[in-house]
């Protein structure tokens, strides 16, 4: 790279990218305040083409990014041609926008995620009077996984099992793992929580997609698209309503990037607008991550902007990361594994159905535990297994809820999805995904306040908060993830209100910012380097096959992907390249993708035991020597260091009981065969 003058530095500190100085300064200053960030509402093309470099077709220059910025209509245009085009990838890239009119701001309480978690957080921290600001990545509600739930779930004490049943419950579908503290929690709030989303419009009655006139079964010999248009009223513009109604103020489009300390304590957050590639800072007397969980790239499921924010942030600022071994189970089809549109689009479409949580002895003694499923994955996929695509009927393709097959008819909670799918039979739709509420942070083992060590910063919600309430296998309770991120949300929010009542007025230090500002757009100052989507895609070949996660890993393919991974970590640290604002939230993306996987597979290889839905073919038993969770914090060195945690035995159980007993329903033979000769009778 060439050498920088004094002239150069001295515009990079006055806020203009290298690459910018490069080209010119083609943007008019007097248009970067046109247009306000503040809202929930879309951004507009500024209309204006971004200029190619100077460079020609050098290797590694990357000039044809420069025309891979979406119009307003969401495709890209082929200048060569008079056609447009889709790009490339899964996710589409986002169109251009003129600049924030305001750049710096300040608040009570920062929200930093626009999903279900970040949605009730704000709502309750608004709800204590205080001054509330959220900011999302992409729009509240549209964002992440939040846009597609299919349905949720509550406890209705008067309807379910008694406690001490449920802990039993709990215990033998969650391989001893469940966090009961927030289960606890769960079951006295949700039934509020559920009468909240309700009340918000976002749960509500409709007809099934499959009556309407965008219906499309979905299968792959079918190119109607028309299917992915929502059917219903669209529920996602209820985030937006409330948070308005309570006064939030909302800046979307915005990417946090990192959180500021001051005197050992969080203080506020910086990022970026990044459709302009103009840097944010919020000061802040709390801070709620609320940033959900993580996939290297869309593939059965469209979450693309998950990508272990939080986790990062976390790590970065010496907090403890837990879970991250366990793995997303969702399954896609063998015959069109990246079309979300087969066997995954039309829950997504219909209502919100209620599920409920029923449970009794008698739902104890049919419980099929998660080690069942390891016989099947120890050979492979099984791709011949239920190869068949189910659209005969509504009974064989329809979801029905757990309080209607627990026989309880007048359960008011009873439902199920009603348009008939295709049959998904293979594991692995959202490689790199940890299962759902056990990866992020780790708190304590008492804490329900969603406070970090870090004071002033608070995590919540899926693959945020490493809480694990639904233990390493999410096995217990279809619907409880939606139902407990909204009660998650609104502790975080009404604990992070009460510790903004004991601090005075924050400033955000400005050394600091500089600091931080300079690695926010640093990819932008690069005339060459590595492109984010190469980077994903590299790291996507390592995670994906089944010899890393439900195909059976071992010590072998662990380690080998280990080594993959920091290779490629130390290869493109500090050249990871971008030309446009998409790119630049994506350099972002990929170096939190990247820490995130190393993290994983060093869970991976530490966990010596098959658990949950980690499942390691070297050792494909449970060993109760692991019942503990393991966290991992960044030392002083820079380095890994592990941890345990050591969990109460009200959620493990009795260890000196029989293994058939700890561990009910049907084994895996290779159980009964090694270690656990109690269970051969």
């Amino acid at each position: 790279m060439k050498h920088i003058d004094e002239g150069e530095n001295q515009q990079m500190r006055e806020g203009v990218s290298r690459r910018d100085f490069i080209r010119g300064a083609t943007l008019a200053a007097g248009a970067l305040g046109a247009m306000g960030v503040v809202g929930c509402s879309p951004k507009q093309d500024s209309g204006e083409k971004t200029k190619t470099s100077s460079l020609g077709d050098a290797a590694g220059t990357f000039e044809s990014d420069a025309e891979m910025t979406a119009g307003s209509d969401g495709l890209v245009p082929d200048t060569s041609t008079d056609k447009t085009y889709l790009p490339r990838r899964g996710e589409y890239p986002t169109p251009k926008a003129t600049a924030p009119d305001q750049t710096e701001y300040s608040c009570d309480v920062l929200v930093v995620g626009g999903g279900l978690t970040g949605l009730n957080a704000a709502y309750a921290a608004a709800q204590a009077g205080k001054n509330v600001i959220l900011a999302e990545k992409s729009t509240p509600g549209y964002g992440g996984l939040s846009a597609w739930p299919s349905c949720t779930a509550y406890y209705d004490p008067e309807l379910d099992a008694d406690m001490d049943t449920w802990d039993q419950y709990m215990r033998n579908s969650c391989d001893c793992f469940a966090n009961l503290n927030w289960e606890d929690a769960w079951c006295e709030e949700s039934k509020d929580a559920f009468r909240r989303l309700k009340d918000w419009g976002w749960i509500s009655s409709y007809d099934r997609a499959a009556d309407t006139e965008y219906w499309v079964d979905g299968n792959i010999y079918h190119d109607d698209l028309k299917g992915y248009k929502n059917s219903v009223p669209d529920r996602r513009k209820v985030f937006c309503e409330v948070l308005n109604d309570n006064g939030v103020k909302v800046l979307d489009h915005i990417m946090i990037t990192d959180i500021v300390e001051s005197n050992g304590a969080c203080v506020g957050a910086v990022g970026l607008h990044y459709q302009s590639e103009t840097f944010v800072s919020i000061a802040a007397k709390a801070v709620i991550l609320a940033t959900g969980n993580g996939v290297i790239k869309p593939m059965g499921y469209p979450i693309g902007s998950d990508t272990y924010d939080g986790v990062w942030i976390g790590y970065q600022h010496g907090l403890p990361i837990t879970g991250l071994e366990f793995e997303d189970f969702h399954m896609t089809t063998s015959y069109a594994p990246s079309n979300s549109l087969t066997n995954n689009a039309y829950p997504y479409l219909e209502p919100i159905w209620p599920t409920g949580g029923t449970v009794s002895a008698d739902t104890l003694s049919k419980y099929k535990g998660v080690n069942e499923r390891y016989t099947e994955f120890a050979n492979g996929f099984s791709l011949e297994k239920n190869d068949v695509t189910l659209m005969d009927g509504e009974e064989k393709g329809a979801a029905a809820s757990v309080a209607s097959q627990n026989g309880n008819e007048d359960d008011p909670r009873k439902g199920k999805m009603t348009s008939p799918l295709p049959k998904g039979h293979v594991y692995g739709a959202a490689t790199g995904m940890s299962v759902h509420t056990a990866a992020g942070i780790w708190c304590s083992i008492d804490d329900l306040t969603c406070a970090t060590p870090l004071p002033g910063l608070y995590a919540a919600g899926d693959g945020t908060n490493g809480c694990y309430v639904g233990g390493p296998c999410y096995g217990a309770q279809r619907g409880s993830t939606s139902s407990f991120m909204s009660v998650q949300g609104c502790h975080a929010g009404t604990y992070a209100a009460e510790y903004a009542d004991t601090v005075g007025d924050v400033t955000l230090p400005a050394d600091k910012v500089e600091q931080l500002r300079d690695a926010a757009l640093a990819p932008t100052t690069l005339e060459r380097g590595y492109h984010p989507e190469w980077i994903r895609e590299v790291l996507h070949s390592i995670m994906a096959p089944g010899w890393m996660n439900w195909g059976g890993a071992t010590e072998e393919t662990l380690n080998a992907a280990l080594t993959n991974i920091t290779t490629l970590r130390d290869l493109v640290q500090g050249k990871v390249y971008a030309q446009s604002g998409h790119a630049l939230r994506q350099a972002h993306e990929v170096q939190h993708l990247l820490l995130a996987m190393e993290l994983k597979v060093r869970a991976k290889l530490e966990r010596k035991e098959s658990r949950g839905h980690h499942y390691r073919k070297d050792y494909p038993m449970r060993d109760d020597s692991y019942l503990h969770y393991i966290t991992e914090t960044k030392g002083e060195d820079g380095n890994v260091v592990f941890g345990k945690v050591e969990l109460p035995e009200r959620w493990t159980g009795d260890l000196s009981a029989p293994y058939t007993e700890r561990y009910p329903g049907p084994q895996n033979p290779l159980d009964a065969a090694m270690n656990y000769p109690e269970a051969k009778k």
